[in-house]
């Protein structure tokens, strides 16, 4: 299954040193900009529409038992809350802070590593609490379960996940609560690699 930063999490950037959020061209410009930063933006993008899809199906799936939007024993709402309290406690605490000491080139490669866990693990986090709420509502038999973890999950997805200015901001001053200099934005800001025609072999 394809994840975010996966398909460039090994290769080296040619990073733009110097550059800063200052230098983001903003967020629709970015995309036809060639950068990584525009790359993983649009991915994104296209990750966001999974959960509307599952939305948009979920009453052909979901039988409810009560009506439309039958009414859901309470407990089937805890795991929900539970997952939506996770994802606020622990998404903005990712990733954790890079050592000190580094050459510049060997710090923004670590960054880059850092910065695409980073989005994968809040991506899971805000995910599953959309997700966890499709079989709870087939087994409720109330599409008002799924709706309440979308409504609860996907806000999560944008302030978690989505590459704006702010969360790269955020998350750049994780990297570097510890002293190190990150150069996160040099790497975001550089040419997007390639794709490799031989890579799917």
């Amino acid at each position: 299954m394809y994840s975010p930063g996966s398909g460039e999490s090994g290769r080296e950037v040619d990073a733009v040193f110097g550059a800063g959020r200052g230098d983001d061209p903003g967020f629709r410009a970015s995309i036809t900009s060639g950068t990584v930063l525009g790359r993983m933006r649009t991915m994104m993008l296209v990750l966001l529409t999974a959960p509307v899809l599952i939305a948009a199906i979920t009453p052909l799936i979901v039988r409810d038992g009560q009506g439309r939007l039958g009414a859901a024993p309470w407990w089937c709402y805890l795991p929900v809350a539970a997952g939506a309290l996770l994802a606020v406690l622990v998404g903005p605490r990712v990733p954790r802070p890079m050592a000190p000491g580094q050459e510049p080139a060997q710090a923004v490669q670590s960054a880059m590593v850092a910065f695409r866990q980073a989005v994968l693990q809040r991506f899971a986090l805000a995910e599953a609490v959309i997700l966890i709420g499709l079989p709870l509502a087939m087994v409720a038999h109330s599409e008002t379960v799924f709706a309440v973890a979308f409504v609860l999950g996907y806000p999560l997805l944008f302030w978690l996940v989505l590459p704006t200015t702010g969360t790269i901001e955020r998350i750049r001053l994780r990297l570097e609560a510890a002293g190190a200099e990150s150069h996160l934005w040099a790497g975001l800001l550089a040419p997007a690699p390639a794709r490799s025609a031989s890579s799917g072999g």
